[in-house]
């Protein structure tokens, strides 16, 4: 029975180790406000994408869930053989029980015939030797000659062998009847051993189809959740089309407007230019002359604006630049030291990732990442000091560098360019898992957004097994 304990807690904790592969993450559902068309598509689409990723959440519970159901029925037919086996066995214990009742009638018998004939014996004898006139030796006295008296020797002899033979003979049949009776006794005791043990077989069986019952109610109530929390992205969803179809009406409302606005502003210009030719020719000059004078003004105040938006532009990129050089700048040091500060005062040894193939720029995203270990994990947020998710967390790195990257772990599979292997990865990289991601950071780790528990923290990068890795640099 312990083997057979052990065989059940294997099967069990194997269904367990699928399920526990099925815990849904999804996040809460996001609210719009007043967002343009582009924001809401974007959004869209990412609610699409996690929609995709519950659906393929939801097959891989109905396969495990069917997985479940194949083994019930795989121990169910087992159970209907088991118990076969036990009725066919009640048949031959009771056969058995039939034909020790009749080996003890056939002992109670062959025991009476035996006692029958040794006690007609013992009269026989009793009565020749004592009392009868046909005694033994009588027998002989009657002899009329020494061949007659061999001959009744002979004869006596013969009588008395007779009776010794006839004794023996019901003692063998006694003993032979006793020893059936034992043997069949002891080929029940066999079956009702056999019987236990596979009534014990039986209940095991039924316990293994109980707790596997369990584990597939496990799943449907997983399946549950999972198709509610589908219906609810598909019901946001809906809403974001009404949405984006509200705002592209309004905005064909709007150049509606614009276009009437501009044609009516068009006549009215021209009956004003009809009526200054009509008023005069010098009324025209002048008129071409102010338009002459409106148009270089129109040119200078579209210039003036062209430059304007160059400024910014430089302004932006300065300030982009300067966004780097900051970032970089943070970790300027730890190449000299292999060590940096984290934001909580701790210090991390950076030194391999230094040592490691790549580019100095990855380098520098590796080790300015882990500035930030120890902080904390928030579900759909981007602040590296105050939380920040998984690919909120590469996204905010990324950016503080002037790259932009997307924003969700499962848009990240696609960015960049792929790397073939984890032994090609370099510094900087992002490794992609399903529905997680990480920055590579050398001698085969990774730094990333864990959990609500561990914050971000730094693990091995093959802690699970990863779906692609990209090159962003």
């Amino acid at each position: 029975m312990t083997d057979r304990k052990k065989l059940r807690k294997l099967i069990i904790t194997g269904c367990a180790a699928g399920s526990a592969i099925l815990f849904l993450n999804y996040g809460p559902l996001k609210v719009y406000a007043d967002p343009d068309i582009d924001d809401v598509k974007e959004e869209r689409e990412e609610t699409q994408q996690e929609l995709d990723e519950v659906n393929a959440t939801l097959e891989e519970l109905a396969a495990e869930q069917e997985d479940v159901e194949s083994q019930i029925e795989e121990v169910g037919e087992a159970l209907t053989q088991v118990m076969a086996e036990i009725e066919v066995l009640e048949g031959q214990i009771e056969d058995k029980g039939e034909e020790i009742n009749e080996s003890q009638i056939l002992l109670e018998e062959a025991e009476q015939r035996a006692l029958d004939q040794y006690e007609a014996m013992k009269i026989r004898i009793r009565y020749m030797y004592e009392e009868g006139e046909f005694s033994y030796a009588a027998i002989l006295m009657q002899a009329e000659s020494y061949a007659d008296m061999l001959t009744k020797a002979d004869y006596i002899e013969q009588l008395y062998e007779y009776d010794r033979n006839m004794l023996a003979r019901y003692q063998e049949t006694v003993q032979e009847v006793a020893d059936r009776k034992a043997a069949l006794e002891a080929e029940r005791e066999e079956l009702l051993g056999l019987e236990k043990d596979q009534e014990e077989e039986q209940a095991y069986m039924e316990d293994v189809i109980a707790e596997l019952k369990e584990i597939s109610d496990d799943y449907a109530a997983e399946i549950r959740v999972a198709q509610a929390q589908a219906a609810e992205y598909a019901k946001q969803i809906r809403e974001q089309t009404a949405e984006i179809r509200r705002l592209e009406e309004e905005a064909r409302r709007k150049a509606e407007e614009e276009a009437r606005r501009r044609a009516e502003e068009e006549a009215r210009r021209r009956a004003e230019e009809e009526a200054r030719r009509r008023a005069a020719e010098e009324a025209a000059r002048k008129a071409a002359e102010e338009a002459a004078r409106k148009a270089a003004e129109e040119a200078e105040r579209k210039r003036a604006e062209a430059a304007a938006l160059q400024q910014i532009e430089e302004e932006n990129r300065q300030a982009s630049e300067a966004q780097r050089e900051s970032a970089e700048s943070s970790v300027a040091e730890s190449r000299e030291t292999g060590t940096i500060t984290t934001t909580s005062s701790a210090t991390y040894d950076v030194s391999s990732i230094y040592a490691a193939n790549g580019g100095d720029t990855g380098k520098s995203i590796a080790a300015f990442a882990c500035q930030f270990i120890g902080n904390p994990y928030v579900a759909g947020g981007t602040s590296l000091t105050n939380g920040a998710d998984c690919s909120g967390f590469v996204f905010s790195v990324y950016r503080e560098f002037g790259y932009k990257v997307p924003r969700t772990s499962y848009a990240l599979r696609s960015a960049g360019t792929e790397v073939s292997s984890i032994d090609a990865a370099q510094p900087g990289d992002v490794i992609c898992y399903p529905g997680h991601v990480g920055i590579y950071i050398g001698n085969g780790m990774i730094v990333h957004a864990s959990t609500e528990r561990t914050g971000i923290k730094v693990s091995r990068a093959n802690y699970r097994q990863y779906t692609t890795i990209r090159r962003i640099i």
